[in-house]
């Protein structure tokens, strides 16, 4: 596929176009350099540096008021437009102009009249240019038939409808999105009314005939320009060495080349693209071209060049208006502040665990609270100082200290972002660590730069940080799938969605009998889980191309979004499930803090929590500390027998087979416990295989004699995580016939 040079739209052929000099025409000189030293771009700014500008004037904003922006500001420029078309017709030549000042317009600005100029003109093929500037350039006539094979219509946010932004407006994980998109509003309108108020309308009606300019039309360009602009650094660096304008304006506006443009945004396709410059070194002009060369076999009507580079799901909507499903680039920005971590706390009054504790109280476990006493005593300076050490941020650390927050991302690949993890490390310490770390880096320096070399961490600290790590982002998740069930209600009809990190988080399947949940003001309804509701709702408006579904409808898109945001999540979250893959994930972070893990079997010390004002709940110390306990190796029965030393009642072991395979102990104890009271559960074990350390898809339930004896008797269904549970006494051999 070859492509000249003199085939692209480039910032050189825009600055010699007729639409291009008509919006220089309407701009100020630059008040800076000679006359000599000016042009074409000097009067104008990139696109990021004056939308940055406005981004300043929309960060206190939330949504409902984002979008009540949006919808002014496309009111403005419309009563704009409407105003100078009647003005043109009451007052003809007798009209007065105010040249916008240089440097409020953008590089893109020229960009989207040429593309207007070209698309609806009223002639079949208008030319690029007529003036004398363009005899000193290479350049095609026109570029009509190009524009007109544009897509009439993108898209992407910016051209959204308000009930489609809704969608945005009424969920914080849509805050960004939306807070783009009155951004972008804000710029193009500003220079829209800036473009008329200097007489683009009137002065050159040669070039813009009546009615050619509309907002619509406008923000149809920029769309256009957005989505199908290739950057100048994906071209061989000769293209822009050639050219006449500066290498910034390059950077910022990039080039559109005809046809080489029409791609789906395939991430992690297999073509590799060689650019052949074919003589480009020659100085004629003719000879300047570019050559496209795939080095894979490509089927008849597939598109060759398809490689955008991997990106969030934000991004591909933003500036495709496309968003891909599945999408292993997807993240999600989260903020942790000094009260999201604090010991010696008891849990909130709702916590579920959702990993497995191996054992470990609740009491000597990290959780969040805002009381000051609790903060201060866990948050010592010695803490503190061993945080900016981990972190390397001092700046962040004051931060911190004045009681904001920093922010991290969360990652669709289930991996933890790499200054989140020693914070993490560092919140969940025990008090002794953290003196007995400061007492050997007093008397020696950091090895290699690792900044917590030195340090130990046991079985028990091990667990502690990984259960820390869960319940941060069990948090963060239950509280994005909050605000998206508050949004979604009203979307959906009336939708509910589970809102709780337990029971399979986003993979929570309602049973048969109908599960309900109260909402605050509302009376009970059926819920589904996300991946249900997502399954529902959000296929309707998406296609599959090569295998791969994407979302081509604005609500679609939304939806693809978030779903990104919440997979982030509970993919991290599935990843601390069992130390066996959290080990695995964190190794190399470990290896680069430089602690030291200590493996070695030991017996967890139960502590009883202290009393605080920050906790939240009662502490289940007294249940846990019976749930890991070592089986009797005595002879006798096993099934039913008298712990000589704690003086235990009569036990019964029972077998509990059809688990599945994502249940943990501890959800195992707390469905029990739930059935036959607060102490019918003694003890509590799920094999795992020895190499995974995956489930193995049953467990065992100690229980007293007439607890046990109600269990098996009862007639009661079992039914957990959507299987049917078989109860039966446990033998030497592990399995039992059971009862559902």
């Amino acid at each position: 596929f070859s492509v000249p040079l003199s085939a692209m739209i480039t910032p050189d052929v825009i600055s010699v176009s007729d639409a291009g000099q008509a919006v220089l025409q309407c701009m100020e000189s630059p008040a800076n350099g000679s006359e000599s030293e000016r042009n074409f771009w000097s009067a104008f700014d990139s696109t990021s540096n004056l939308e940055k500008v406005q981004m300043g004037k929309t960060v206190s904003s939330r949504g409902p008021q984002l979008l009540v922006k949006i919808l002014q500001e496309r009111k403005k420029a419309e009563t704009a437009l409407a105003k100078a078309e009647q003005m043109m017709n009451e007052n003809g030549d007798d009209l007065t102009n105010k040249l916008a000042a240089s440097k409020s317009i953008s590089y893109r600005a020229p960009y989207l009249a040429f593309l207007i100029h070209q698309r609806f003109a009223n002639m079949e093929n208008p030319p690029v240019g007529t003036s004398d500037l363009l005899g000193e350039m290479d350049v095609v006539e026109t570029f009509s038939p190009y524009a007109r094979t544009l897509p009439c219509s993108v898209c992407a946010p910016i051209c959204w409808k308000r009930n489609e932004l809704a969608l945005l407006a009424g969920c914080i994980p849509g805050m960004s999105a939306l807070q783009k998109v009155a951004t972008q509003t804000m710029q193009l309108a500003a220079e829209l009314i800036a473009l008329l108020d200097a007489g683009l309308l009137w002065r050159f009606p040669l070039t813009f005939s009546p009615g050619m300019i509309t907002w619509d039309r406008w923000v149809w360009a920029a769309a256009v320009f957005d989505s199908r602009a290739l950057p100048s650094s994906s071209l061989p660096s000769w293209v822009v060495a050639k050219g006449k304008s500066s290498s910034d304006v390059w950077e910022s506006c990039g080039v559109m080349v005809p046809f080489l443009d029409m791609v789906n945004h395939e991430n992690d396709a297999d073509t590799q693209i060689e650019w052949n410059s074919s003589d480009s070194e020659e100085d004629d002009p003719n000879t300047w071209c570019l050559k496209a060369i795939t080095q894979e076999k490509t089927k008849k009507h597939l598109q060759i060049y398809r490689n955008y580079g991997s990106f969030d799901n934000e991004s591909f909507m933003m500036k495709y208006g496309i968003a891909k499903m599945s999408n292993a680039a997807d993240k999600v920005k989260i903020a942790w502040a000094l009260v999201d971590g604090v010991g010696g706390v008891d849990p909130p009054k709702d916590y579920e665990p959702v990993s497995d504790s191996c054992g470990v109280p609740s009491s000597q476990l990290v959780f969040e609270s805002t009381d000051a006493d609790s903060l201060k005593s866990w948050w010592t300076e010695q803490r503190l100082a061993m945080l900016g050490k981990a972190t390397h941020k001092n700046d962040s650390l004051d931060a911190l200290k004045k009681g904001k927050k920093i922010t991290f991302w969360a990652m669709n690949n289930g991996k933890i972002d790499q200054v989140l993890f020693p914070v993490a490390v560092v919140a969940a310490l025990p008090p002794e660590k953290i003196l007995e770390w400061h007492r050997k880096s007093a008397s020696a320096a950091p090895i290699n730069g690792r900044p917590l070399d030195g340090l130990t961490l046991d079985r028990a600290n091990q667990i502690t940080v990984r259960m820390y790590l869960s319940f941060f982002y069990a948090k963060k998740l239950e509280r994005l799938l909050q605000s998206l069930n508050s949004c979604m209600k009203d979307h959906f009809n009336n939708v509910q969605l589970w809102v709780k990190a337990s029971s399979g988080g986003l993979n929570y399947v309602a049973r048969g009998d109908g599960d309900s949940m109260s909402v605050e003001g509302e009376s009970p309804g059926v819920v589904m889980g996300w991946q249900t509701f997502f399954d529902t709702y959000a296929y309707n408006s998406s296609m599959e191309v090569e295998d791969r579904y994407y979302a081509i409808a604005p609500d679609c898109c939304a939806l693809t979004m978030y779903d990104g945001h919440v997979r982030s999540l509970q993919n991290t979250l599935d990843a601390l499930a069992n130390d066996s893959v959290f080990l695995d994930n964190v190794k190399q972070q470990l290896e680069e803090l430089g602690c030291t893990l200590d493996n070695t079997p030991a017996v967890v010390e139960i502590k009883s929590a202290p009393q605080s004002k920050g906790g939240q709940g009662s502490s289940k110390a007294d249940n846990e500390s019976k749930s890991k306990k070592k089986d009797d190796k005595g002879n006798g029965n096993k099934n039913r027998r008298r712990d000589k030393k704690d003086g235990r009642p009569p036990a019964i072991k029972l077998h509990i087979g059809n688990l599945s395979y994502k249940t943990l102990p501890n959800q195992l104890y707390d469905f029990f416990t739930k059935l036959y009271g607060k102490n019918s559960v003694l003890e509590c074990h799920i094999p795992t295989e020895r190499d995974t350390g995956n489930s193995r898809g049953f467990g065992f339930v100690t229980m007293p004699e007439q607890f046990a004896i109600a269990a098996l008797e009862s007639g009661r269904s079992h039914e957990m995580d959507g299987r049917i549970l078989k109860v039966a006494k446990s033998n030497s051999a592990g399995s039992a016939r059971g009862r559902g």
